[in-house]
């Protein structure tokens, strides 16, 4: 397997959001008990932040993958999916600049990926809020938590609508330049 800190990163964050909303939950709902609750376990912080830093990898990567299924695996038919990107990734490389466009798609592609990402990590947070609102107890402080968590995934959803048509521009016009549209 082929990767390096740029995946890590892009599997973290989604992660690392979710973490970071759920830690903010508790420290706000009860932060005496939510202490006392850490130091039992007698782990130093710079150990526990190590730890969340590589759950939240885990999560992410986990999270990153549910969005790949309920974002593009459900809703395309495979098989023209497929056809498409071997004739778009055909064209690229046979181009005059090929290996520069390849990368400037791959980029894009991934941004749309992690934006799509984040989307489901703000919609998990948002779930999860809910439950504990509903589960446990809500103050003014995770009312807020809730309402920001809510604002990034309208924010990361309107990027992610963006680098979509952003993306699909790119692709029309590299259609058009080889005279395959």
């Amino acid at each position: 397997m082929n990767f390096g800190v740029r995946d890590l990163i892009k599997w973290g964050i989604p992660g690392w959001l979710f973490i970071t909303v759920l830690l903010s939950y508790f420290l706000m709902d009860d932060r005496k008990s939510f202490i006392r609750y850490i130091h039992g376990y007698d782990i130093s912080f710079g150990g526990f932040i190590t730890v969340l830093l590589g759950f939240g990898i885990i999560l992410g990567y986990a999270i990153y993958q549910m969005s790949v299924l309920f974002g593009f695996v459900i809703w395309n038919k495979w098989e023209n999916y497929f056809r498409h990107e071997f004739r778009m990734d055909q064209i690229i490389i046979n181009a005059p600049n090929g290996e520069k466009t390849l990368r400037i798609y791959s980029s894009r592609l991934a941004l749309v990926e992690s934006l799509r990402a984040l989307n489901a990590s703000c919609i998990l947070s948002c779930i999860s809020l809910i439950l504990l609102f509903y589960s446990h107890s809500w103050t003014t402080g995770t009312i807020l938590l809730f309402l920001i968590n809510a604002l990034l995934l309208l924010i990361s959803f309107a990027n992610q609508r963006y680098h979509r048509k952003n993306l699909d521009y790119f692709i029309t016009r590299i259609l058009v330049e080889s005279n395959r549209l």
